[in-house]
């Protein structure tokens, strides 16, 4: 009995130790590395409810909406760096960098679908996730980018954002083709600190997208029974289109969570 005991003994320990390897390996892969943490970008969209029921559907004006897609590239998030900030350096005075780099960066600098709304509801979705440098995050640049590969037949196809809805009972889309750059600018004028796990949002703010615009003047001069607000003046509605591109430029932010 004995000398089973040594025999088991002698096998078990060494696989103990195999487990436990394996075991701190694991966590040494999961842990970020010195100076960078784990950070997961998210895309939303704000506004207001248009009544105080818990599944009213969000508005942009008297626009009820029922969907919003957007297509992304080129998304970049810019910092400042942990180092600066202990060296004393202010916000205003540090040098932006770029994440580009890191892990983070590199997953969300590809092309995106994002669904923001949908059946009225805004959603949170997940850009990207991954290690990042630690830092002072004060704004984030991307490229509004137009799916065309995959999206024939869909509503998206050759737009680069599209907002779904009614208005007054009208069904009515707007939408855009360009691949503009846009900048979301963090709410805090100190940026977001990174520095352990941390949740980021881009916020698209439907409020500030259609402000000074009405929607009650949109046409459907083709009389296809959808209001049509797009580029090459697209059913008449050029004032209501240029006016909502322009706003769109100061409609997206950053947060956190």
């Amino acid at each position: 009995m004995k000398g089973t005991m040594k025999i088991y003994a002698k096998w078990m320990m060494p696989l103990s130790l195999g487990v436990m390897l394996m075991a701190c390996s694991n966590d040494d892969d999961e842990a970020p590395k010195e100076g960078y943490s784990q950070v997961t970008l998210k895309a939303t969209a704000e506004g207001e409810s248009e009544t105080s029921s818990e599944n009213s559907r969000l508005a942009a004006g008297v626009m009820s909406v029922s969907s919003f897609s957007v297509g992304t590239q080129d998304m970049e998030m810019k910092y400042v760096s942990q180092a600066e900030i202990d060296a004393g350096i202010s916000i205003g005075d540090g040098l932006l960098e770029t994440n580009l780099s890191a892990e983070l960066g590199t997953e969300v600098s590809q092309e995106k679908s994002l669904q923001l709304i949908v059946d009225g509801e805004s959603q949170v979705t997940v850009i990207g996730e991954g290690q990042t440098p630690n830092g002072h995050y004060t704004e984030v640049l991307f490229t509004l980018h137009q799916h065309a590969e995959g999206s024939a037949g869909s509503e998206m196809e050759n737009k680069s954002l599209l907002i779904e809805g009614d208005v007054e009972g009208k069904s009515t889309q707007v939408w855009l083709a360009a691949e503009k750059q846009l900048r979301a600018v963090a709410a805090s004028s100190q940026g977001y600190e990174v520095k352990g796990d941390t949740d980021l949002s881009v916020v698209f703010d439907l409020e500030a997208m259609f402000e000074g615009v009405d929607m009650d003047a949109a046409l459907d001069a083709n009389s296809d029974g959808v209001v049509e607000v797009g580029p090459d003046n697209i059913d008449g509605n050029a004032a209501l289109y240029s006016q909502i591109e322009s706003n769109l430029e100061g409609a997206v932010w950053l947060k956190n969570q």
